[in-house]
């Protein structure tokens, strides 16, 4: 029996440089309900055009999935998949009911297209997971994921999560649930990673996703509808006749890049589509300048401030993880100027952060949310600042104070 094995890192990103031109659960466990505000009706099949299915690919990381290799993901008619979450006295009782959570925000924000049932024992389950101790203190990852093949057949999926973060302290709620959102993403067939920060997907390093984004669902209805090269059940012949090839879905783009394009400097970009697949390529490669330009030139073909500012946010906190901090802060900067926002002012504080100047972060964060208790990525920060300090009491305390204005809305 062959493991294909999908793990959560923490990873830090290269960036490209802008210069010349972004159940119930107690009050330290806070609601993870989720309102499926996006409407996205997942699914796509050949009866839907090819402006249909290139919008949806260009708003995805489908490509990114393609290219981590084959497509394995479950049979849609096994649904819904029997799940097992172990119930350890080791752990704190929250963990089993997290994890739940992550499971049913899922099945609530795909509207159906995957779906679960928990069951009592791992012997009737497809999906299991598990609580253990990890001795790698030098691992971050919180998560790991792997499927079980025999052949091209899923025999099943296994998490296991950490019992305690690699500082040996619990792991706080918000932690577990973004960590779970993640691992059951690569168990339902998400097997590649987001380079957009704001998703579910995307590696976990500069705060913890816990809002299942539109880009996530867009890229697992893609998932599911293309033809599998490994699954649970074989897909019919009538099923297939519905479904897409993974190279039909990428020639809807017409975009020459991928790993295997040996002269990236020989590639005409005249779309979003392509500029960003060749942004990203050059990224991959380090070569962060070229991808500096490509970014710019996506960014300027925005049509309003706000899609402007989103790309030099990102590439500012891509540039953070770089540790590049000054091409951070002219990012940061550009961003702001752009179009000052809940997402930009939160820019300055993070930089404070990454370059170890907790003190100035907090006290910034703190006064935007005295200003506006309502800007969730404000609350993020300061509550992963006080996390990272295991400042319990300051974190539950904010968690009071702004959790149900800033912890629970939506985009």
């Amino acid at each position: 029996m062959k493991k294909i094995v999908i793990c959560t890192f923490l990873i830090a990103a290269g960036a490209a440089s802008l210069l010349n031109i972004n159940n119930k659960i107690d009050l330290a466990t806070p609601d993870f309900g989720f309102k499926n505000v996006y409407a996205i009706a997942l699914g796509y099949d050949k009866s839907m055009g090819e402006k249909t299915i290139k919008a949806a690919v260009i708003d995805s990381y489908f490509r990114d999935v393609a290219a981590n290799g084959k497509i394995i993901r479950w049979n849609k008619s096994t649904f819904p998949l029997k799940v097992y979450i172990e119930d350890s006295a080791d752990v704190p009782s929250y963990y089993r009911e997290v994890v739940m959570s992550a499971y049913q925000a899922w099945e609530r924000a795909s509207e159906g297209l995957v779906r679960f049932d928990f069951v009592e024992t791992p012997q009737e389950a497809d999906m299991k997971c598990y609580f253990k101790s990890v001795n790698d203190n030098n691992d971050p990852a919180i998560g790991f994921h792997a499927f079980s093949v025999n052949g091209n057949t899923i025999t099943d999926s296994t998490i296991t999560f950490r019992k305690v973060d690699n500082k040996n302290h619990n792991l706080d709620s918000k932690q577990l649930f973004s960590s779970a959102l993640q691992e059951i993403g690569h168990s339902i067939g998400l097997t590649g990673k987001s380079v957009s920060i704001y998703d579910v997907m995307y590696p976990i390093g500069t705060k913890f996703n816990t809002e299942i984004t539109p880009r996530d669902l867009k890229t697992l209805g893609l998932v599911y509808s293309v033809v599998p090269d490994i699954t649970n059940v074989p897909v019919s012949a009538e099923e297939k006749s519905q479904l897409f090839t993974v190279q039909e879905i990428l020639a809807t783009l017409n975009v020459p890049v991928d790993d295997n394009t040996a002269n990236l400097d020989e590639v005409t970009a005249n779309d979003i589509a392509t500029k960003l697949a060749l942004a990203e390529e050059y990224r991959k490669r380090a070569e962060y300048d070229k991808a500096a330009q490509e970014y710019q030139a996506v960014a300027q073909m925005k049509t309003d401030n706000r899609s402007k500012s989103e790309v030099y946010y990102e590439v500012a906190v891509m540039y953070l993880d770089a540790e590049e901090f000054d091409k951070a802060k002219s990012c940061a900067e550009i961003a702001c100027a752009t179009d000052m926002n809940d997402l930009t002012e939160t820019l300055s504080p993070l930089i404070d952060y990454y370059t170890k100047r907790s003190s100035s972060a907090i006290e910034q964060l703190e006064t935007i949310l005295d200003q506006n208790p309502y800007n969730k990525h404000a609350y993020k920060l300061l509550c992963k600042i006080y996390r990272d300090k295991h400042q319990e009491n300051l974190l539950n305390a904010t968690i009071k104070k702004y959790g149900r204005t800033a912890g629970d809305i939506e985009d």
